[in-house]
Parts: C-alpha cells; sequence; structure tokens
C-alpha cells in the first residue's frame, strides 16, 4: 500500500514529480534537487520512492512510499494514477533544468499529457494499430494535467507494458497515447527538444528559444561550458556535432524492433 510520509506544502496546483526506487537513484534524486528547485518559482516538489530516508523528507516537500515496486522502468508508471497535484511536471532524476519552466504549467491548463519527441523513432515493441508517424515521446519529461482521460492514459500506459513484455516503457506509452486520444480524447502537446535535451543521442536546437532542460548524465567538467554553449547566443543551431556530450552515433544490433506479436484494438 501507497502512503504520504511528509508534506510541508500543501493546497499547491502545481509542483513537480519524481520517482526513485533503489539506492542508486534515491542518490540521483537527492543530487537532482540542487538543480530542479531554483527554476520552480516556489512550487513544491513530490517524490515516490521505497526508501523515505530522512534526507529525502528533509529535501522534498512531499514524499509517497511507491505503491508497486519491480526496480524496473515500470516503476515511474504507477505513482502516475495518484497524481500529486492539477497539474504535475513528472521528471527523471538524471537531468538538470537551466531556464524557467513557467510555460509548461500554462500549457497544462489545456493540455492532458505534453512531452518531447524520442531522439530514435522506432520501438522495441510496436502496436500495429499505431500510424508509424505517431512516434514515441520520450518519458523522462513528462507534464501531466489531472483529469478522467490523463487517468485512462496511464491505466493503459500500466496494462500495456505488461503486455507487451519489453522492458523500456516508450513503446507502450505511445501505443497508450494512440488509444487514449482515438477513444477519449486525450489532448496531447510535442514539446521542441529544448525542453528535453537528451544528450546521450546526437542532437539540434534551432535559433531563437533557450534550452530549458539538459536530460543525460553529463560530466562536470562538461556541464558549465555547455550551458554557456546552448544559451549564450540563441540566434544560431546549435548541435552535438559542434559540442559533443559522449553521445553514441549508432543502433546497436540488439536494439532493434522486435517482431509485432501484440494487436491492441
Amino acid at each position: 500500500m501507497g502512503g504520504t510520509i511528509a508534506l510541508t506544502k500543501t493546497n499547491y496546483k502545481e509542483g513537480v514529480l519524481l520517482v526513485a526506487t533503489g539506492n542508486k537513484y534515491c542518490q540521483e534524486a537527492i543530487q537532482s534537487v540542487q538543480k530542479i528547485r531554483p527554476y520552480l518559482n516556489g512550487r513544491p516538489l513530490t517524490i515516490v520512492t521505497d526508501e523515505p530516508t530522512e534526507r529525502l523528507k528533509d529535501l522534498f516537500d512531499q514524499v509517497r512510499i511507491h505503491p508497486d515496486i519491480q526496480y524496473t522502468y515500470r516503476d515511474k508508471i504507477p505513482p502516475l494514477l495518484n497524481l500529486p497535484y492539477e497539474r504535475t511536471l513528472f521528471l527523471d532524476t538524471d537531468l538538470e533544468l537551466i531556464e524557467q519552466i513557467d510555460d509548461l504549467f500554462r500549457m497544462l491548463e489545456t493540455f492532458d499529457i505534453i512531452g518531447c519527441h524520442a531522439p530514435v523513432r522506432w520501438c522495441q515493441w510496436n502496436d500495429p494499430n499505431v500510424p508509424e508517424g505517431f512516434c514515441e515521446i520520450n518519458s523522462g519529461v513528462l507534464g501531466f494535467r489531472r483529469s478522467r482521460r490523463t487517468h485512462a492514459l496511464i491505466r493503459r500506459w500500466l496494462t500495456t507494458y505488461d503486455i507487451a513484455g519489453v522492458p523500456f516503457d516508450q513503446a507502450s506509452l505511445r501505443a497508450a497515447m494512440w488509444w487514449t486520444s482515438k477513444h477519449k480524447g486525450l489532448r496531447s502537446w510535442i514539446l521542441p527538444p529544448e525542453y528535453n535535451l537528451r544528450t546521450p543521442k546526437p542532437w539540434l536546437v534551432g535559433p531563437g528559444l533557450k534550452v530549458k532542460i539538459i536530460h543525460g548524465r553529463v560530466k562536470d567538467e562538461v556541464i558549465t561550458p555547455l550551458k554557456i554553449y546552448l544559451n549564450e547566443n540563441v540566434d544560431s543551431f546549435r548541435c552535438s556535432s559542434a559540442f559533443p556530450t559522449g553521445q553514441n552515433q549508432q543502433i546497436k544490433e540488439q536494439e532493434r524492433p522486435l517482431e509485432q506479436k501484440h494487436n491492441f484494438n
């Protein structure tokens, strides 16, 4: 059974949610607080975890016990069935905010879910009902508006993940988004890559907008010059070929899609 361990800020309509299970990710969540909170304009931080330590209680405004731990990518999905805020920004633990993100919460006044396309278009597993152009979105930065449509999406995502039987969670999210959009009227919006710059992959951002979120475990000696490169001059294109961040350039043979075996009507 899940539960709330600590709550020091109440009645907030907007806030950020992290999920961390296992000591490695709990420690990463602790380190990420100082990289996230300065850009929240006072909005609270909630964490769902299996290790409600005193340190987590000190750093987060709310600590919840994970309701169904498996220590896989699946762990991020069940906590989303009970969103802590009317407008919740879910963040992975391996990222850093570098600009204000108030506009994300404004968009969640209209849309049920917002996120960025994943850098890789193919899926480990594909629901054949989903059109090819309805690509995966990266599940490490997701905005949710609390609604019946959103709840239906999360339920569908969890069910699809369990049936598909592949470890990663984005293929099942893609299928769930398509089904919920078609049958429940889910309202979604795709953000530009500036809101989720995936440093482990080749990346490109266009002129006119600062990068808001750097997503990846960038080395300490690289992160400061990377921020300068990204946001000192936004009038030009910025790309990983000019500022490498350790990205992998090739798709491994074993990561190609599995045979399509399941059909979700």
